[in-house]
């Protein structure tokens, strides 16, 4: 990206690309570094908030408007340790949330899988953690926030004070203003360190009842083979941690930050059914070997930190992650028709994930609570044909997409899928009835 003059008002042109590699495009770009340069008339300009860029769905810019960077804005601004409430920018970093947290005897909760990921981005798109069944998601312990809007100037609003506009903005991806601070709440913290068990499971269905088992945990989820077929699909391993103050071999703070970019550096993607297989097999051996790790709570909420070679494989081509909640209504039969999809249409899957899961937005968001599965799969001739028809096996089960994580998830598919979306298009036509906030996720997803 070309860099302007030092003023952080300034708007230069760069080119910005979905982490899944999707979506590549060029627009204006501006880094303000003052609240005075939110303010900055851009005219009738469009324009969206963007914070570590790591987003699958483009989210964070679109063609014609102004990506407004908010990484500047990262302090801490207010704690009040009674309370156990902080007051902190929207371009903080949940790794460094998680540190100064940590240093002051408390926690938080709900964390996505990378630390670079913003405060600002994770209300934005209604981010969980490890155990959204138990924990709820990020915007479940958001007490207030800051939201500016070039009509309305910075307003505070927390669900008593502004109960739509705040549940607009939470898994509102950024189209109701720009979300300038947060108050988050935080727990005492339990332990330093955290206790992670590994057992192998044969099946999707296994991995839910371990789910159910195991409600004690302070998190718990999967990951299966996406090379296994037949009798052995969804084999897989469970991973559930408890805190602990047994030692460890290290903090696991030092890790070498992923991009988009760097993301794709291979032109090529590595994975393919040999390299899948392989890796996936000694993945697998390698866990149920170890049984039982003891980590620091940082690599224990951020696994894929120091392990970037996974993100890294897809290269250039990019990956497809899909990931949807599924009621346990229809779990069964949810997983048999996934299976023999599968099956049928043979695409390049790497790996799937599974955890229980309860949402309460009012937005693009989840919402209800049931079983989230996760499917990463790079993309091959078969992948487009595979992801229609798993759109179709979507609708027919009543699940829910995760906006946040499909750069191609068609505006029928969404409508017809989330049970607020058309209430979410009318608030947002009340609270920004000029559209000026929009991105490549609002203009495919019709909003």
């Amino acid at each position: 990206m070309g860099r302007a003059s030092g003023d952080a008002t300034a708007l230069r042109t760069s080119r910005f690309i979905s982490f899944d590699g999707a979506v590549a495009l060029s627009s204006l770009h501006q880094r303000p570094d003052r609240y005075r340069h939110l303010e900055a008339d851009l005219g009738g300009g469009k324009r969206i908030a963007r914070g570590a860029g790591l987003s699958y769905s483009a989210a964070s810019f679109g063609e014609g408007v102004v990506v407004q960077e908010m990484s500047s804005f990262n302090r801490v601004l207010a704690f009040d340790r009674d309370q156990r409430t902080v007051r902190v920018e929207a371009g903080l970093t949940v790794g460094d949330l998680l540190v100064w947290a940590g240093r002051n005897g408390l926690s938080f909760p709900v964390l996505p899988g990378y630390p670079l990921i913003t405060v600002g981005g994770c209300i934005a798109a209604d981010v969980h953690g490890k155990n959204p069944l138990r924990d709820g998601t990020f915007s479940d312990w958001v007490g207030s926030m800051t939201v500016f809007h070039p009509a309305q100037g910075f307003r505070s609003i927390d669900r008593a004070s502004d109960p739509e506009l705040f549940a607009a903005t939470c898994g509102g991806f950024g189209l109701t203003g720009l979300i300038v601070d947060a108050t988050l709440r935080l727990l005492p913290l339990p332990a330093s360190n955290v206790s992670v068990r590994q057992e192998p499971v044969e099946s999707l269905l296994e991995s839910v009842e371990a789910l159910r088992r195991n409600p004690e945990v302070d998190f718990g989820y999967s990951w299966h083979d996406g090379a296994a077929r037949g009798s052995r699909f969804g084999r897989g391993i469970m991973f559930f941690g408890t805190w602990t103050d047994e030692p460890c071999a290290g903090t696991g703070r030092s890790y070498r930050p992923m991009t988009s970019a760097l993301r794709a550096r291979f032109p090529l993607s590595l994975w393919n059914r040999a390299t899948v297989a392989m890796a996936n097999g000694a993945f697998r051996r390698l866990k149920i070997h170890r049984g039982t790790e003891t980590k620091s709570s940082f690599d224990a909420a951020f696994p894929f930190a120091a392990q970037t070679l996974y993100h890294r494989f897809f290269g250039r081509p990019g990956l497809a992650e899909v990931q949807v909640l599924v009621p346990d209504a229809s779990l069964e039969r949810f997983v048999g028709e996934l299976a023999a999809l599968v099956d049928r249409v043979d695409p390049l899957l790497v790996m799937m994930s599974v955890k229980r899961f309860l949402g309460r937005q009012r937005s693009l968001a989840m919402s209800g609570s049931g079983s989230l599965f996760a499917l990463d799969l790079a993309r091959t001739g078969a992948t487009a044909r595979f992801l229609s028809e798993f759109d179709a096996l979507v609708l027919d089960t009543g699940a829910q997409p995760n906006v946040a994580k499909d750069s191609r998830l068609p505006a029928r598919i969404a409508a017809m899928a989330l049970p607020h979306y058309e209430s979410f298009r009318r608030r947002l036509a009340e609270c920004d009835p000029e559209h000026l906030y929009r991105s490549e996720l609002s203009r495919r997803l019709e909003l």
